[in-house]
């Protein structure tokens, strides 16, 4: 198939899926989602995604469909109907169905999901970002299907002609749009802390890992849109792109001073994928 759409046990193409009105993504938008690389039919890092859907879920009271292990394996199951070596899987799960009320439904989670084939990001081609005042709510930290404030943020970038736009809240370096955001300055790694501000992605986690493996100092704390323009490299994590660096921000060049330690944790990171998604 050339791409692959799946709601509640029925699947087709994606054009051909429709989602009944009463699902409360549709006008509440309540749901939560996430997403993965596929690789030879390997989902890389599907226990870590599917693990913090759930995780998620449970802190917006959603009762997902199914398990965790019947998930996964309904994903594995699906990824090989799909054309393609490298493909893009993404999965949310909305609180249910039901005539619109804003009160809580009692009934069980729809499941939606969607695989398309997608190659990854060349992660070593760097990046151009702008910035976007940072207006979201206070529920960064959990993968909502309440994404207006980021499709406004990468909109914006698309016609500033960035790749991606990174949010500053009260002089703060955030997230981007749909991905984490990180420094390196001084031979150590910078990422904002885990809070409710920014969504602790899966990549995200593994590059701190890789830092730490490396004997990089890892500091997760705030710093300031200065520091960011100051950084020695700038790292951009998430399924699609890795962890690509950044050459302009805001039309500005930015970067370029500590390419050994981009390129050793990209590497890191790139082989892992590699590594992880090899047929046996």
């Amino acid at each position: 198939m050339k791409n692959l759409g799946y709601y509640n046990g029925k699947q087709g193409l994606i054009e051909e899926i429709s989602v009944p009105i009463t699902d409360r993504a549709f006008y509440f938008g309540d749901g939560v989602y996430d997403a993965v690389m596929c690789r030879n039919n390997i989902p890389y890092l599907l226990f870590e995604h599917v693990n913090r859907l759930f995780s998620n879920s449970a802190l917006l009271s959603i009762t997902p469909p199914m398990t965790r292990e019947e998930l996964m394996h309904l994903i594995k199951t699906l990824c090989p109907l799909v054309d393609g070596d490298e493909k893009f899987v993404y999965f949310h799960i909305s609180r249910g169905s039901g005539i619109r009320n804003h009160e809580f439904t009692t009934t069980k989670g729809n499941l939606c999901i969607m695989i398309k084939p997608q190659k990854i990001e060349n992660i070593y081609e760097k990046m151009s970002l702008c910035t976007t005042k940072d207006i979201r709510f206070q529920l960064c930290n959990i993968k909502t299907l309440n994404l207006l404030p980021s499709v406004m943020c990468a909109q914006n970038a698309k016609n500033n002609k960035c790749e991606e736009g990174v949010f500053i809240r009260d002089g703060y370096v955030t997230e981007c749009s749909h991905s984490n955001i990180s420094i390196l300055k001084n031979g150590r790694l910078i990422t904002a802390p885990a809070d409710c501000h920014i969504l602790p992605g899966v990549t995200r986690a593994h590059l701190i890992d890789s830092a730490q493996k490396n004997g990089i100092i890892v500091r997760e704390e705030k710093y300031t849109l200065r520091e960011l323009m100051d950084a020695d490299e700038i790292i951009v994590t998430s399924s699609s792109k890795m962890a690509r660096g950044v050459d302009k921000i805001d039309g500005i060049s930015v970067g370029g001073r500590d390419e050994k330690t981009l390129n050793l944790l990209q590497n890191d990171i790139y082989n892992d994928y590699l590594n992880s998604t090899k047929l046996a």
